[in-house]
């Protein structure tokens, strides 16, 4: 059964939506669902076309339930891919920064207008906060473990340890935060993320 379909394509590849995406009207207004799938695809989008123009190719792009990938070559060195991971979260810090000045141009005359720009805004606020947290598999700790492995060349292991360290640490900070506002989903999302952490470490130890 197919659970995606294909929206366009870009950067040499297809733009494709999961099926699960649409569950968010059933939990979320409709407004922020709006808000949500433009932010996510752009965000995806400035990932794919920061690694096209790069060089580097890109197999999809898809925006998911809460989350979105851009499937690009494994390949990329360090060095490359800084640039291309830190594309999506300043499109939402772009995004949010534009937002504000489209509400202050057309959002008072237009009250329908401003309530989206301001849900539109909020989201684009969380998308480059959570996506900067130095937590893997998340952009921010994406580029603490790339800019670690290039300034530890010549000890890879440790850098490794280092940003699996780190982002374990996050993740707990997110998990506490999480419990404390009663947001139930960030809450699994930190609980993966710690898993993801302690599995990372449990393999660097055992490789010694």
């Amino acid at each position: 059964m197919k659970t995606s379909f294909k929206l366009f394509d870009f950067a040499g590849a297809p733009v494709n939506i999961s099926l699960w995406f649409f569950l968010l009207f059933l939990f979320v207004p409709f407004s922020y669902v709006i808000a949500i799938f433009i932010s996510v695809l752009i965000h995806e989008l400035a990932h794919a076309y920061v690694a096209n123009r790069s060089g580097w190719q890109v197999y999809e792009i898809r925006v998911d339930l809460f989350t979105g990938s851009a499937s690009v070559d494994t390949n990329i060195p360090e060095r490359d891919s800084i640039p291309v991971v830190a594309a999506g979260p300043l499109s939402n810090l772009g995004l949010a920064v534009l937002s504000l000045f489209l509400y202050a141009i057309f959002g008072q005359s237009n009250p329908l207008f401003g309530d989206f720009m301001n849900d539109f805004f909020i989201v684009n606020v969380f998308m480059f906060i959570f996506n900067i947290l130095p937590i893997y598999p998340m952009d921010g700790g994406r580029l603490l473990k790339d800019f670690l492995f290039l300034k530890m060349r010549s000890n890879r292991r440790l850098a490794r340890k280092i940003a699996g360290g780190v982002s374990l640490v996050f993740s707990i900070g997110l998990l506490v935060y999480s419990l404390s506002i009663s947001a139930v989903i960030m809450a699994v999302f930190s609980a993966l993320f710690i898993y993801s952490a302690l599995i990372e470490l449990s393999i660097i130890n055992q490789s010694k």
